[in-house]
This record gives structure tokens, sequence and C-alpha cells, in this order.
């Protein structure tokens, strides 16, 4: 019985999915995502499920996180990268004052560390986290663009590289309430070495993806 409620309330989310953008500019390496624990662990977190982790690629091969050796922050491409306002909507929370981590150090007290919470429908909140501190550029009551910078990409909180973490809740409070499918409108992707463009996707781990 637990598992057909699940399974039933999984297929809900997926009916009433939000049609969102990537919240950033360039190509970029999906880290966790996807509808099943095999692939994505924030499936086992209820008011995470579909949750995403982005970290910016480069490099002759397109396909590095870091620029040498990866032992400071600002060598991985994603530190201070521009977080863009996947919809338009109006800002509900923003927190601003944690430390960004040195890294392979996290703070799960803290697991969104700098994050900002987007209303973008009824029922639907989007979170971005682990914003540079003191970075976010917009306040509680501002209402965004799709593609407004939000702030830089950072390594606060549960986070121990710096990347971009994303999920839908349909409750304003962190990690209280259901997760919500995220799909992409207009992104262009590689799967397997293949490309794909401009195509409307949920995304699993292991992607390559840009916007259009």
């Amino acid at each position: 019985m637990k598992h057909l409620t699940l399974a039933l309330l999984m297929f809900t989310t997926n009916l009433f999915a939000q049609e969102l953008h990537l919240p950033f500019a360039g190509r970029w390496f999906v880290g966790a995502a996807g509808d099943t624990l095999n692939v994505n662990h924030y499936m086992a977190v209820r008011a995470q499920w579909y949750a995403i982790d982005f970290m910016k690629v480069a490099g002759p091969s397109g396909r590095a996180l870091q620029k040498t050796n990866g032992k400071t922050l600002d060598d991985f491409y994603s530190w201070g990268e521009p977080v863009l306002s996947p919809a338009e909507g109006d800002i509900e929370t923003v927190v601003d004052g944690f430390p960004d981590n040195p890294l392979g150090i996290k703070d799960p007290l803290n697991p969104g560390g700098n994050y900002v919470v987007i209303q973008v429908a009824d029922d639907r909140h989007v979170f971005l986290c682990h914003f540079q501190k003191g970075s976010i550029t917009v306040k509680k009551g501002d209402h965004v663009k799709t593609g407004q910078v939000l702030g830089k990409c950072g390594n606060s909180g549960n986070s121990d590289a710096p990347h971009i973490h994303m999920h839908m809740q349909d409750t304003l409070v962190f990690n209280n309430g259901t997760g919500q499918n995220l799909i992409f409108k207009s992104i262009n992707v590689e799967l397997t070495g293949k490309q794909f463009e401009n195509v409307d996707w949920p995304l699993i781990t292991g992607l390559f993806v840009s916007n259009k």
C-alpha cells in the first residue's frame, strides 16, 4: 500500500509539471536528477523529489568541471557563475548570510545555505540553493522575469563543491511538502554523445544541457 501511495503521489506531480528554463547560461552537467532512487538520491526526500544539481563544464572537451586540479573554489567553472531565474515569479524568501564552505566540507545544519525561493504558480515554489555569500541581488517581494540574474553560484550549505541545486515544492517551507516535477523548455541536451536541440524535457543524471 505504501508503494502504491508513493506511485500515485508521483503520478499526480507529473500531471501538473511546471515548465521552466535552465537557471544559467552556457553548458552544464546534470550531477543529480531523475524520478527514481537509482539515478537521483533526492528521491529519498519527499519535499525534494525531482531535485537537480547542476555544475558548469568547459575546457577543450566541453566536459571538465575544473580548470586545473580542482583544489580551490575558483578552479571550478561553476564558481561565481550567474544564477538566473528559471521562470517569472515573485521572490518569497532570500537567505544570504552563510559562508562558502572550503572544498570537501559541508554544512548539513543549513542544507540550502544561501538560497532564493520563487513562487512561479499557485503551490509551486522554486528553491535555488548554495549561492555565494553576499551575492544575491533580489529581495523578498521582488517580481522577477525569466533569465533575470539572482546572484552567483557558490558553495554554501550542504555542498562540498560549487554547484546550483534546484527543486520545486508545493509549500514555501524548506523540506516540508512534496517535490514537483521539473520540465525544462527549449533546451539543448547531450545524451550518450547524441545531441537533441530545442526540446522540452525532464532531466536525468549524466546529461549535458544548455539553453537554446
